[in-house]
């Protein structure tokens, strides 16, 4: 794979590499992401499932069903716990957690995704764009 960059969990026990050209970049705002970031929002870098390549370890999977009724499969460190990456097969995406990244500046956030989930307090950068929910069902 060229144009690779690495990533890992806060303990070492897990490290990846993926492409440094994503699908997307974005902050979620969803209460899911919320609840896994411990944050107001999820720093998403988007990236097709198939750019992904466990270098070592191996992540434990854990999968919740999102808004959209779909199974999110969240890869994390089963010795520290650390999220590293989320995918959801049906679309090919997976949203590497962007701080899991060695190099964070490649991390820059276009859109902001859920933000009607916000907290009341969270200050949403209204330069970024919107990101939209992905549908279900196909539009017709």
């Amino acid at each position: 794979m060229s144009d690779t960059i690495e990533g890992g969990c806060l303990c070492g026990n897990i490290r990846f590499k993926t492409t440094e050209k994503p699908s997307y970049q974005l902050l979620c705002y969803c209460t899911d992401c919320q609840t896994i970031s411990g944050a107001a929002n999820f720093a998403a870098y988007g990236v097709p499932i198939e750019t992904i390549s466990i270098i070592k370890g191996e992540p434990k999977i854990f999968e919740v069903t999102a808004d959209s009724g779909r199974t999110n499969s969240r890869r994390f460190c089963p010795d520290c716990g650390s999220r590293v990456w989320a995918q959801i097969d049906e679309l090919g995406l997976a949203s590497v957690n962007a701080f899991a990244l060695d190099n964070r500046s490649h991390f820059k956030p276009a859109s902001n995704h859920c933000p009607e989930s916000a907290p009341a307090w969270c200050e949403i950068n209204e330069t970024l764009e919107f990101f939209p929910r992905i549908p279900r069902e196909p539009i017709s």
